[in-house]
């Protein structure tokens, strides 16, 4: 049976990583600390919201289809990328500190740039995968010991990588250390289906559309203040330069902000922009895999007839928005083959 899809959660994933290359492009500025606030978390949270425990006949049936979903994309994408990065290293005669070392970080996937080089995004997909093996088990504790015992798991990762994050000795295989505080996102997005169906969401924000307006564009302010005010997290690399409880509530504000946001998006019916949202939802997986090594093409090129460097380009907005776009197109191109030839 066809799995059915809501236009607010592709919306959602749309804007989601169309932030996330944004991000990785321009790497300074409000905008890039407003969407490390809550884009990582936004994920889990949303994938929390389509896991249904009974679609799967037993552990095995999860593991496997789980697996084929998320990890084969992964070690394809992952090597492929890493033999684009090898390339373009050794055409160029870049002093490589081990060809190796990323190559195996496919199967240890130990952190994201630190480690995993040739693709920093890729660390999101096993520990999405751990993510939702423990989510398997836990999940049958019930809803309040599955809060609570995720919520512990995330305290006690979150102490250590608020006091050890800097040091990579820290980083777990398989990205453990951010799956841990990934359960909490994972498990409320769970839990809310639980209680509140996708119509029912879709519903009451249908009928009050002028007050859910209103509630997004208050969201704003809080969410725009903390973020450029009390110190930016990446999940990625277990850096966390605020509190655990800021960090927590600020991901949920963004959150809801643009869960709100999306629903209110999806009553627009036919417009173009709204089509590619929706377009980048359903592809967000493969435009997470191929934008790093994309960017990193267009972003040199454009430095090159610019003669400028690589970081002048990610740190001015009209030069970034210009990689952006070049990158976005590039997703959209190879994915469009991917699907026709693959």
């Amino acid at each position: 049976m066809t799995k059915k899809r809501y236009d607010y959660l592709d919306i959602a994933r749309g804007i989601g990583i169309l932030m996330v290359v944004w991000a990785h492009i321009m790497v300074t500025g409000w905008t890039h600390k407003m969407i490390y606030s809550f884009h990582m978390p936004l994920f889990f949270f949303l994938s929390g919201m389509v896991f249904q425990r009974e679609k799967f006949s037993c552990f095995g049936d999860f593991l496997k289809r789980r697996a084929k979903r998320l990890l084969l994309p992964y070690i394809i994408y992952s090597v492929a990328t890493w033999g684009i990065w090898a390339f373009f290293r050794y055409i160029r005669h870049d002093e490589v500190e081990s060809y190796v070392m990323p190559l195996l970080q496919t199967f240890i996937a130990q952190g994201s740039g630190a480690f995993m080089v040739h693709n920093s995004a890729l660390w999101f997909i096993p520990c999405l995968f751990l993510v939702e093996i423990l989510y398997y088990f836990i999940n049958k504790l019930g809803d309040l010991w599955c809060i609570l015992v995720c919520c512990g798991l995330a305290v006690l990762s979150f102490f250590l990588g608020h006091i050890y994050g800097d040091n990579y000795w820290f980083l777990l295989p398989w990205n453990a250390d951010a799956a841990l505080i990934a359960l909490p996102f994972y498990a409320v997005g769970n839990i809310l289906i639980k209680r509140m169906s996708h119509k029912q969401i879709i519903d009451t924000i249908s009928k009050n559309k002028v007050l859910f307006s209103f509630i997004c564009l208050c969201l704003l302010i809080p969410l725009f203040w903390s973020s450029i005010s009390l110190g930016e997290c990446s999940m990625g690399s277990s850096s966390y330069q605020c509190s655990g409880w800021i960090f927590l509530s600020r991901a949920f504000l963004g959150i809801i902000w643009l869960i709100i946001l999306s629903a209110l998006i999806s009553f627009i019916q036919g417009n173009t922009i709204v089509k590619y949202l929706k377009w980048a939802g359903v592809n967000s997986l493969d435009i997470m895999c191929l934008h790093i090594p994309l960017k990193g093409i267009f972003m040199i090129a454009i430095g090159i007839a610019l003669h400028l460097s690589v970081n002048a380009v990610g740190s001015q907005y009209f030069y970034s928005f210009i990689a952006f776009v070049m990158t976005m197109i590039g997703c959209w191109i190879v994915v469009k083959l991917i699907r026709r030839y693959f």
